[in-house]
This record gives structure tokens, sequence and C-alpha cells, in this order.
């Protein structure tokens, strides 16, 4: 996994997001090892980004966590930079990263905290129009978008200084990235299977399992024969492989339910019976 950006991906004050993100992807991808470069540099513009692009990628597999932008909002504020600039920049990371068959996540850009500073103001409105495309181009090259900038808000004790997140603010990226990373397995590399409950007929207690070639965010609802959801039985990440889960059931009434499996978009489904 390769990180690349400016200064928020290089990391400020002796803390980052990586080695959240590691903690997170140990947790759930249990016996992978998962190695994650930081190609972070202070300053950087996405132009200047650009140049050492290609090395950065060079020779690894996997995701590229793209965040870059801020220092082209305020050089596009002293108008040395125009937008038009960032754009052709984001996309040459997109079509290179595509190019050696790794997966892009474009991270939006956090505000600056422009509180009583005119030029952060300024900077904040291309901070708006550099998320708006790279959406943009998120959905047009068919990436994922990690949006840091909705999680972090304008929410000032994240912040160590005026841009920078401080340790929890970099904790709440962390997930972010997280989420975006399972979100891009889920729907490119997810196999599932659901199994028949045991005992069918339900007279309190059954078992419900599945499997997962990679680890993902599940979510078992059951529901009536009107469609209406009566219980959720379970909505975790669990890790590839075979699961089994025990529900109790009882409590509902007796007659004809379906549980569903929903995982990376996909669903899947079984009848039970509870019988009294």
């Amino acid at each position: 996994m390769t990180t690349f950006g400016a200064s928020t991906v290089q990391g400020i004050g002796g803390v980052s997001f990586q080695h959240y993100l590691q903690q997170n992807i140990a947790l759930c991808y249990t016996g992978r090892t998962v190695t994650m470069t930081n190609n972070g540099i202070g300053g950087e513009t996405t132009t200047q980004g650009r140049e050492r692009f290609d090395q950065a990628i060079q020779g690894r597999t996997g995701f590229v966590l793209i965040l870059m932008g801020t220092n082209d909002a305020q050089a596009i504020v002293n108008k040395k930079m125009t937008l038009s600039e960032t754009e052709a920049n984001m996309r040459y990371f997109i079509e290179e990263s595509l190019k050696y068959k790794l997966v892009p996540i474009i991270g939006t850009l956090q505000f600056f905290n422009d509180k009583g500073n005119q030029f952060f103001k300024n900077a904040n409105f291309y901070v708006i129009a550099i998320n708006r495309l790279y959406r943009q181009l998120a959905k047009e090259y068919k990436v994922y978008i990690a949006d840091i900038n909705t999680a972090i808000g304008r929410n000032s004790s994240l912040y160590q200084d005026n841009i920078h997140p401080n340790d929890e603010g970099y904790k709440l990226i962390s997930y972010v990235w997280f989420d975006a990373i399972n979100k891009a397995i889920e729907d490119k590399l997810l196999l599932i299977g659901l199994n028949q409950n045991y005992p069918n007929p339900v007279h309190g207690d059954t078992q419900i399992g599945f499997s997962l070639s990679q680890a993902g965010r599940v979510q078992i609802k059951l529901y009536n024969m009107n469609g209406a959801a009566v219980k959720s039985i379970i909505d975790e990440y669990e890790s590839s492989g075979y699961h089994i889960i025990s529900t109790n059931l009882t409590g509902l009434n007796a007659g004809m339910y379906i549980y569903v499996m929903e995982v990376g978009g996909r669903q899947l489904s079984k009848k039970l019976l509870i019988m009294k």
C-alpha cells in the first residue's frame, strides 16, 4: 500500500495516520502482511508531487492513497496555480495508478481553520472547488473517494494548527481510509456464501453460517413476510473464512421469515420458520 501526498500524509508533530491504518488492517485482515510506504513531502503542490509520483508507485501493488491539494488551494489564491492544473495533475495520478494495475483512492481535503484569517477563507473556497473536482474525477474514472473533509468538517478540536490534524484527527482519517479500502475490497474481491440456518424450524436459538473470501462488513437482518425488519442479527466487520453466529428468536411470532445478508453491496437470503 502506498500513501502519497504532502504534509498531512508525511505526518506532523510526531503523529500520522499510517500506523493507525495499519493497526485497523491487521485487526480485520488477520494473517495478512501489509507493507505501507509514506510518500508525503510537506509543502508540495500536486505539480511538484507529479514529478515523483511514478517513482513512488514503482514496484508497488494494491492501493494508492492520494491526499494532496491544500497547497494547490493556497497557490491558486496567490495566482501561482490554476484549478485546471490541479485537475490535470490528479488525472495523471489516477491514470498512472490504473496503468500499473493499482487501486487509487482519492482523499478529499480538510478545511483550513480560517477563523479570523481572510487568506485561509479564500483558500477554503478553492478547497471546496478542488473537492468537487476530485469527486467528479472519481465518478468519471470509477475509482474510490475517502471523504476526509466530511469526517473532519470544521471541528477545530481535531487540528493541531490551521490545517494539520492532531492525533485524534489522524485517527479519524485512518478510519476514513479504512472504510474506503474495505469498500474497494468488497466491490472487487469479495465472494460470499450464506447457509441455511440450523435448526430449522426454530424454537428458540438457531445458528447461521456464512463464508467470506475477504474481510468485509456483514449485515444480516430478519424480515417478516410483509417485508418489515424485525431483528438485526449482525452488523460488523468479519475476517475472511467461514463463520457461524447464534441468535435467539424467542419473542417473535410463529411463522415464516426471511434473513438477508448484505456484504459489499450484494445480498443473499434464506427463509426460516419459527414454531412455538
